[in-house]
């Protein structure tokens, strides 16, 4: 805080703690996901002569080296909650098109040095970006607003519906510190 600053403040009755920077001039996340193996890129939306064009994955943005197995949409409507959720060996890219979603993670990998820790991001139309969730990290997703969100996923593997690679928890368990609900 400047000198400035502080005289600005020392005549308010509270002053609370000032906001951290937590983007860049161009509107750019700062701050990097908390866990191990977590990418999270913004991406820009470009304006074409009849709507906007979106990039969603490309291979040079080395966000990780798995390739693309299978894509899938997922339609949530306004309020739906996934609850917590997390794969063995299957890497997720998840990127909301329609709609808003916070989506939270849970690094449940004791080996991790990011063990225990929570992280969240409110991605959506408006706001663009994709998040790659390696496996072990659990994951759920709350549809934000008032319409229907339309969340992507470019899984490294198809699922096996012989075999799934899903484990499953409530929304409101107490085995991660954080409620989806």
């Amino acid at each position: 805080m400047s000198n400035d600053d502080r005289t600005i403040t020392q005549g308010w009755m509270a002053t609370g703690t000032p906001d951290q920077q937590t983007v860049t001039p161009d509107w750019l996340a700062i701050d990097a996901p908390p866990i191990e193996g977590v990418t999270f890129k913004e991406i820009r939306s470009v304006a074409t002569s009849n709507g906007y064009l979106t990039e969603i994955f490309r291979e040079e943005w080395a966000l990780d080296q798995s390739p693309v197995g299978q894509v899938f949409q997922r339609t949530l409507y306004p309020g739906a909650v996934t609850g917590w959720h997390a794969h063995a060996v299957t890497l997720d890219r998840l990127f909301c098109c329609a709609g808003s979603v916070r989506i939270s993670l849970f690094d449940g990998r004791k080996a991790s040095p990011s063990f225990g820790t929570v992280w969240h991001k409110i991605v959506g139309a408006l706001r663009p970006a994709i998040v790659t969730i390696p496996p072990g990290v659990w994951h759920g997703v709350v549809a934000l607003g008032p319409e229907t969100a339309l969340l992507l996923n470019l899984v490294d593997k198809a699922y096996a519906y012989d075999a799934p690679d899903h484990w499953r928890l409530p929304p409101d368990t107490e085995q991660i510190p954080y409620k989806l609900v």
